[in-house]
């Protein structure tokens, strides 16, 4: 079958068009209940196969956009071969103890696009799907019978939520097979007849073990054309001798997806095998296929090694166990532990180990020595070395930045010997406006080897002298105390009285204030207690008693009000007032003058209480049973 020029014999092979290989992995873990896309096929692909990654609750479904191939309208189909799309699709279920999930494959080439579902019913543990798309001739062809064309046009890209797409065409990864012929054509290994059937098309199924279209699925070596014509050895009579790939080597890898390349033969009539001599053709380049793409079981892998807990010294180094599987050479994801097997190697496999840095090092000292000069300006030194473990090691092991000084400078005596020094008069004269005195520090230098108090005295400068302050006998303004805060929150102000002064004969008297700098004037009011005053429980009078003898209630209104008595929520609720309290009349008396009292006034029945709500106490009849309600509460 042909669709867009493209034979199912060319596509299923790829031998003459080269192929795109598509390959995705959908491992969103939860989705809505029923039928969910994964991918869409586009039409052309050859060679799909769609597989769960480990078994579970879930299904596959096909559906093309005239309905469902497999698995419609919530019926699970047994397994077997369906038709749709222009081919069969191929439908397994997994058969314990088997730990793989179900399976569909079909060889193509689809005659319409078809979409990859997932019927969700448990957490999806991962859907990986593949197939070949061919992309149009680039090499010559090989001869081909009536009726064979090349492949044209190109693959659309499939679009799933969640899923991991690799494209492998010409330049990426290892290339479809090309111009590949059988070296012999014996039939292949089918499929199982009673559960899928034999392909009615003239196309034989290759077994899951053989190349399909330049892609080998699972297995070691064998043989190639994984599809062909029915139709004997007699198929290949008549051509020269050629090169005919005759196996596969064995693949790199038993899981995770690994390569396998081509191992070619030099052929004769019939197939028969020749010396390499006899093709005069150059003999083709190993071709790469991909094999073994099921991901590996889950396995404990061991961590790297951290770094040391410490840059100096001795420390610990660390690693840890992680459950992991591989889905591809380039993708291991992290697995829950409890599907790894049980860890054997745990145990004994330790998982610390000390590690030696550089010794660890640091500056050490010795006590300054003495000043180099006697008086005067000297230098004192010490020693400064690095150490590492009490032994002496080159500076350049100690970090050069923090090394202490070798040498500072250090003062001796004042070499001049029996002299009076002494300091500036001090700025500011102390005292009244007209007993003002300056002072300054006087200090005899006893030079080296010699006792204080042995400078003449005669030669003794002042340490005081007498000053006048002419600001002292001008008026002045003085300050009394400030008054308590206007308010006790909320921007109060508080006063002083500001007085200007004057000092006249030896006593101070009050003048007027023009007396007095204006521009030095203190203040007289300054704003206080700024924060903002607190809410405040508010409440109305209580009112009457709500009975006129025995025993009531009196209620009033309680309300919380910020500073501008506006409703708030901010007051302590556990200091709100009581909106309720007890109240006692005069004790009530019956009809016939008796007084009620809580020993001769009871409710005979328990729901009195109601009997008083629904203001039935106005009965006789009420009254009477319902007395502590009517009459006491």
């Amino acid at each position: 079958m042909g669709v867009g020029g493209v034979t199912a014999d060319e596509c299923l092979s790829c031998r003459a068009s080269p192929c795109r290989r598509v390959t995705g992995i959908f491992t969103r873990p939860t989705l809505p209940v029923g039928y969910n896309l994964i991918a869409r096929v586009p039409a052309r692909a050859c060679n799909l196969t769609v597989s769960e990654m480990t078994r579970s609750s879930n299904f596959l479904a096909i559906r093309t956009d005239q309905g469902y191939i497999i698995n419609g309208n919530w019926a699970v189909l047994p397994p077997g071969r369906y038709m749709g799309a222009g081919t069969g699709f191929y439908y397994s279920h997994p058969r314990p103890p088997a730990e793989g999930g179900e399976v569909i494959h079909a060889p193509g080439p689809l005659a319409t696009d078809v979409d990859v579902m997932v019927i969700y019913q448990a957490p999806n543990q991962g859907v990986r799907y593949e197939y070949w798309h061919p992309l149009g001739p680039t090499f010559p062809p090989a001869p081909r019978g009536p009726g064979r064309g090349p492949g044209r046009g190109h693959a659309a890209h499939p679009h799933s939520h969640h899923a991991h797409h690799t494209h492998s065409g010409r330049h990426r990864g290892p290339a479809p097979l090309q111009d590949v012929q059988p070296a012999y054509v014996a039939p292949p290994t089918y499929f199982d007849e009673h559960q899928v059937g034999v392909a009615d098309t003239g196309v034989v199924l290759a077994s899951a073990t053989q190349g399909v279209g330049g892609y080998l699925a699972e297995g070691g070596e064998a043989g190639a054309g994984g599809l062909s014509r029915a139709g004997g050895p007699e198929a290949g009579r008549g051509a020269a001798p050629a090169w005919k790939v005759w196996k596969f080597t064995p693949c790199s890898r038993t899981c995770g997806g690994g390569q396998q390349q081509t191992v070619y033969i030099c052929t004769g009539v019939g197939g028969t095998v020749l010396t390499e001599d006899r093709c005069q053709a150059p003999k083709p380049p190993p071709q790469t296929v991909h094999c073994n793409p099921r991901p590996c079981p889950p396995e404990w892998q061991l961590g790297e090694w951290s770094q040391c807990s410490v840059t100096c010294g001795t420390g610990l180094m660390k690693r840890t166990w992680a459950c992991v599987q591989e889905v591809t050479p380039t993708l291991i994801r992290a697995v829950p532990p409890a599907t790894c097997p049980s860890p054997a190697l745990q145990a004994i496999v330790p998982l610390t180990q000390p590690c030696t840095m550089a010794p660890c090092t640091r500056w050490e000292v010795t006590a300054w020595s003495q000043c180099s000069v006697e008086c005067g300006t000297g230098l004192k030194s010490r020693q400064v070395t690095c150490r590492a473990e009490g032994r002496r090691v080159p500076d350049e092991q100690c970090n050069v930045q923090e090394k202490p000084p070798k040498q500072e400078l250090c003062h001796g005596h004042t070499c001049a010997h029996h002299t009076w020094f002494y300091t500036d008069w001090s700025e500011e004269c102390t005292g009244g406006c007209e007993d003002g005195v300056q002072t300054r520090r006087v200090w005899c230098s006893p030079g080296v080897n010699s006792v204080e108090g042995e400078c003449d005295e005669t030669q003794r400068p002042a340490e005081s002298r007498p000053c006048a302050r002419a600001d002292a006998c001008a008026a002045a303004w003085f300050t009394g105390p400030w008054t308590p805060c206007s308010k006790e929150c909320g921007n109060g102000t508080s006063t002083r009285e500001v007085v200007c002064v004057v000092f006249l004969s030896g006593t101070f008297r009050a003048t007027l204030d023009i007396e007095c700098n204006p521009e030095s004037r203190p203040n007289s009011t300054q704003p206080c207690n700024p924060d903002v005053c607190p809410p405040h429980w508010y409440y109305t009078d209580w009112s009457p008693c709500s009975r006129t003898c025995g025993r009531g209630a009196s209620t009033r209104a309680v309300q919380c009000l910020d500073q501008d008595q506006r409703p708030s929520t901010r007051c302590i609720i556990a200091q709100k007032p009581p909106i309720t309290r007890a109240c006692n009349g005069p004790p009530c008396v019956g009809p016939s003058g008796t007084k009620y009292t809580e020993r001769n006034c009871v409710d005979r029945f328990m729901n009195c209480k109601l009997v008083q709500q629904a203001r039935l106490c106005r009965y006789s009849y009420y009254r009477a049973v319902c007395c502590a309600s009517c009459f006491l509460q």
